[in-house]
């Protein structure tokens, strides 16, 4: 929603001057974190807690000065590039963020989802109210920031309240050289991929004008929810998976079924995304970003592998070295392609780099995953759901747009395979679920 807002009515070169600011906190905010929000899901709550116990005040120290240090960096980097907001306040919004990321974690672990989700919608209230503001003019760039740090202050107390609540005092210490290769594995693993995500940004908010950033950013932006579907569904096959005498068999059918399940969400924004990207753009950016629907379509097409974990798998098994191997080959991948596609093609080039990168290493976790398994590695995935569903929503959503552009404005055409869209997902899981109940 602030997206749209901002994109509506602020100028292109405000707005990319702000959306800096977002992928410069990005980058930083994974490289402070550490990797420990992940690890923290990777293991049981009673080692997690054990780990917590055996940590001792030196190693707690040297974490929090290594936030000091990564938000330090994003204060500087604020003041050289003439940032929106006071430096002081994008350091500091760092440092609250990412004791909240890892308490979350924690939170997670001990199933706390509800008090979870109460406190996200409430921060992303506080989040979209202020930015409200801002549009209407009420509030001024630094006085939006002192909204979100109050928001992330009161998220951080609730969260450190569930933790209290959950740590149990009788568990006994772990030292945290037992985690070692996994955490640094996880640690190095994350940060490429991030960087992967926005290394293109990173580089691109430095290089071009605020404006032609802005429409770079636009064009090609994740679909929102997405990656946070991706991630929460990831989250919970790796709560699911260190279940006790769980057998590798039943691991592998979860994962196909999440995958199943997630294809009938992910294949209709897929096509809807695709074939009405130019209404998308018309109505929702007020046709002020039309020059970035060709990056659009070439980003989007890597949206299909959002259906599948990749990485869930070798994540249990503890295979961080293979998850970092397939991480810095897709970055390598992606860096070596950059500048050609985009001497071929302009901007979308650098989009296009990014889409061949991730599809081959997809590649690369199949193959490593179904060696680990000692299965075929086509047998990893849903081949027949997913060949259906395809199929019927590519062959839908095509004659949806054919009918719908031929008589309709471009508001009334996206108002109606929105709504489309929606109600067919929420059939599409309805009716999987009750197969899935029915069957034996």
């Amino acid at each position: 929603m602030a997206l749209v807002w901002l994109s509506r009515h602020m100028s292109a070169g405000w707005y990319g001057r702000y959306q800096s600011f977002w992928v410069q906190w990005q980058v930083l905010h994974v490289v402070a974190c550490l990797g420990l929000p992940t690890l923290v899901l990777t293991y049981p709550a009673a080692l997690v807690n054990g780990l917590v116990q055996g940590t001792s005040r030196q190693q707690a120290a040297t974490v929090a000065g290594w936030w000091v240090v990564v938000a330090g960096g994003l204060t500087a980097v604020q003041w050289l590039t003439n940032s929106l907001f006071a430096p002081w306040q994008a350091g500091a919004f760092l440092l609250l963020s990412v004791p909240v990321a890892v308490l979350e974690a924690y939170a997670l672990l001990g199933r706390q989802f509800r008090p979870v989700a109460l406190i996200s919608v409430a921060y992303a209230g506080i989040f979209g109210l202020s930015h409200a503001l801002l549009v209407g003019q009420v509030l001024s760039s630094t006085q939006l920031m002192y909204w979100l740090l109050l928001g992330n202050g009161l998220r951080l107390g609730a969260l450190a309240q569930l933790a209290r609540r959950q740590y149990p005092a009788a568990a006994g210490p772990v030292a945290w050289h037992t985690v070692r290769s996994l955490w640094f594995h996880t640690a190095l693993n994350e940060v490429v991929q991030v960087l992967f995500r926005w290394v293109d940004k990173f580089a691109l908010n430095f290089l071009l004008p605020a404006a032609l950033f802005a429409l770079y950013f636009n064009g090609t932006l994740d679909v929102p929810f997405l990656p946070l579907l991706l991630g929460a569904a990831g989250s919970a096959l790796l709560l699911h998976f260190g279940q006790p005498d769980l057998p590798d068999a039943a691991r592998l059918a979860t994962l196909k079924t999440a995958a199943t399940v997630l294809g009938r969400v992910v294949f209709p924004l897929f096509f809807f995304l695709i074939l009405f990207r130019a209404e998308l753009f018309g109505v929702v950016f007020a046709h002020r970003y039309d020059a970035a629907v060709p990056l659009f379509l070439v980003s989007s097409l890597v949206i299909p592998l959002r259906a599948y974990n990749f990485t869930a798998l070798l994540q249990h098994k503890g295979c961080g070295r293979i998850i970092t191997i397939g991480a810095v080959l897709d970055l390598l991948l992606a860096l070596g392609l950059m500048y050609p596609l985009y001497r071929l093609l302009g901007l979308a080039g650098v989009a296009l780099a990014f889409v061949v990168s991730t599809y081959c290493q997809a590649g690369f976790y199949l193959v490593h995953t179904a060696r680990l398994l000692a299965v075929r590695w086509y047998d990893l995935l849903p081949w027949r759901s997913w060949a259906g569903q395809f199929a019927g929503f590519g062959l839908g959503f095509l004659l949806l747009h054919l009918l719908l552009s031929h008589f309709f404005t471009q508001q009334v055409v996206l108002l109606s395979a929105g709504v489309a869209t929606c109600l067919l997902i929420v059939v599409s899981l309805r009716r999987l679920r009750r197969q899935q109940s029915t069957s034996p």
